[in-house]
């Protein structure tokens, strides 16, 4: 009779014994990307309530800038700029973009990143939710 079952057992029991560890949790890639669109749904949300006397749509040239990847980054930055700048450092605007700050490639690009005008909330809005969908997007791909 092997004692193969038993050692299982035992093994099971140990790991329910076991302390669990203290500090920072650990992000599985399933767990990170569910954390990553959780924060763009959070900013989303925060988006939707800034309040807008008009927006603009996005010209092709700008939509093509927001969605290239090589500009993730210094699109963020851009936006990252603009949000700190308008809307404080204690924005969950702010605080969700420095969270997504580095996840993003650090691929440098030769293009200029896109811009927002200056204390212009719309404009800053649908360039900023255009430039989420499309990191969402790139997120729901990598999990099918």
């Amino acid at each position: 009779m092997s004692s193969l079952p038993i050692l299982h057992r035992l093994l099971f029991l140990l790991a329910l014994q076991a302390p669990q560890a203290q500090g920072a949790t650990v992000k599985t890639p399933g767990t990170q990307q569910c954390y990553e669109l959780n924060l763009i749904r959070e900013i989303t949300n925060e988006l939707d309530k800034l309040p807008v006397a008009s927006e603009d749509s996005l010209n092709s040239n700008e939509k093509r800038r927001l969605m290239k990847t090589s500009l993730r980054r210094p699109n963020l930055e851009e936006f990252l700029t603009f949000a700190t700048n308008s809307l404080g450092e204690d924005s969950k605007i702010t605080k969700n973009l420095k969270e997504i700050q580095p996840i993003l490639p650090t691929a440098m690009s030769t293009e200029e990143p896109i811009l927002t005008e200056k204390d212009n909330l719309g404009d800053f809005r649908v360039k900023l939710k255009e430039y989420l969908s499309a990191i969402r997007d790139s997120l729901n791909c990598k999990n099918t």
